[in-house]
């Protein structure tokens, strides 16, 4: 658990819009460390990750439908994560099962691309017309604005599940978590950002809040309150700099800062990472 002593997260996480050459993308600076009670437990933790995305086949015989096989589609986002890691692994295999597992369908007279669990909109063994589900009708389907509400989905089907359980609003401190979506549009090939964190809601304990972060803007989670810090580092860059090495020399320099005055919570290796298309690189690692 990546928690300061007063309860605030710190982990450090940092992603914004990548620009110039091979590192054209989405960035994320990130710290490694796992902590409790300001003790580490764990070096080197990766909190960014690969999750894939998978659009199942279509198998048709002529004009009947014989069932999904194999994909259609195949790609990745990335995920990075703060807040109680044993939780937000957990969220995270939720968002892998959801993202994993995409169904085209034709559901209440359009096209449209069904998660798992909604099997009442999967496509029934029948006969279709062979003018159905040509490619230019099922490839519009996925864009990044769907892979954000999926995820979306994907923690509020965790909350669902856990206020079976009651006491959410005593325990929500144990159900925090942010993450950062980083996702390329397969349709428009642009890069989006998006930032959820789990905040208190009176009537349901617990909720999701999802924003989408624009150039020129920061996603940080975390240690929220180094945001401005790091945007006034951020507008401090010439053309010369890279806004991604602007902001590892950052991260880099937050964590000297905290070590120096005894805070565990953001602590080296610290890494930095570039999502380019359908591939995550490390670019920079400083221990």
């Amino acid at each position: 658990m990546a928690l300061a002593v007063n309860g605030d997260y710190m982990t450090l996480v940092i992603a914004g819009h990548s620009s110039g050459g091979f590192e054209e993308g989405i960035y994320f600076a990130s710290d490694s460390h796992i902590t409790q009670n300001n003790q580490v437990l764990v070096k080197g933790f990766k909190k960014v990750i690969e999750v894939p995305i998978r659009v199942k086949g279509l198998n048709f015989c002529s004009e009947w439908f014989n069932g999904y096989l194999g994909n259609r589609y195949q790609g990745i986002c990335t995920i990075a994560f703060a807040g109680s890691s044993l939780v937000a692994q957990h969220l995270i295999n939720s968002m892998k099962n959801h993202l994993g597992e995409l169904y085209p369908t034709f559901h209440n007279g359009s096209y449209q691309i069904a998660m798992s669990c909604e099997k009442h909109k999967h496509l029934n063994q029948a006969d279709y017309d062979e003018s159905m589900f040509l490619d230019h009708q099922l490839d519009p389907l996925l864009t990044a604005k769907l892979v954000s509400n999926i995820v979306c989905h994907s923690i509020e089907a965790v909350l669902e599940h856990a206020r079976g359980f009651g006491r959410m609003s005593q325990l929500f401190s144990a159900y925090q978590a942010e993450f950062i979506l980083g996702v390329q549009c397969p349709q428009t090939r642009n890069y989006h950002i998006y930032q959820y964190e789990i905040v208190p809601d009176q009537e349901l304990g617990a909720k999701v809040d999802m924003v989408e972060i624009i150039k020129n803007d920061l996603a940080v989670i975390g240690a929220k309150k180094f945001k401005n810090d790091a945007l006034v580092a951020l507008a401090s860059c010439t053309d010369d700099d890279k806004p991604s090495q602007r902001m590892f020399s950052f991260l880099d320099e937050v964590v000297e800062n905290e070590t120096s005055i005894g805070n565990n919570g953001i602590g080296k290796p610290i890494g930095l990472y570039n999502l380019q298309g359908c591939t995550l690189s490390r670019i920079g690692f400083v221990k």
